[in-house]
């Protein structure tokens, strides 16, 4: 009895594999995976920024834009404060933090926190945060 050897079936095998593998790169593509990560804007720019007198919703859209976390004593506010910079921005640092912590309460243990060599600590995407890490 002649078998014939199934050609067809090995094709459709490594079709289907080929698929697999597409989909996966394409599913860490839509995940934003290798995606830059923003550029943080730190505590010196914002004191910057408020000295050149650059609008509060410029400076707070370009803070929303950075994702960045400050996490900041009482003192390194009223140290900001003194430096001019107004209210609402100190505000929304201030709250850039409760929000962290809200969501996830591991975060106020200073191991998820980078210092930036500015005196400053940070958190958030620019600092190796997944997009959504809570």
């Amino acid at each position: 009895m002649y078998v014939r050897f199934p050609y067809w079936t090995i094709f459709r095998q490594r079709v289907v594999w080929v698929l697999v593998v597409v989909l996966c790169f394409a599913g860490c593509a839509t995940l934003g995976i290798g995606r830059p990560q923003p550029t943080p804007i730190t505590v010196p720019e914002v004191v910057q920024m408020s000295k050149a007198a650059v609008p509060v919703e410029t400076i707070l859209q370009k803070m929303r834009d950075s994702q960045t976390i400050y996490r900041l004593t009482a003192s390194q506010l009223v140290g900001l404060h003194e430096d001019g910079v107004p209210n609402a921005v100190l505000d929304y640092m201030q709250e850039t933090y409760l929000a962290a912590v809200r969501r996830d309460q591991a975060l106020e243990d200073w191991r998820h926190w980078a210092w930036a060599g500015d005196g400053y600590w940070y958190g958030g995407r620019p600092y190796g945060w997944p997009r959504v890490w809570w």
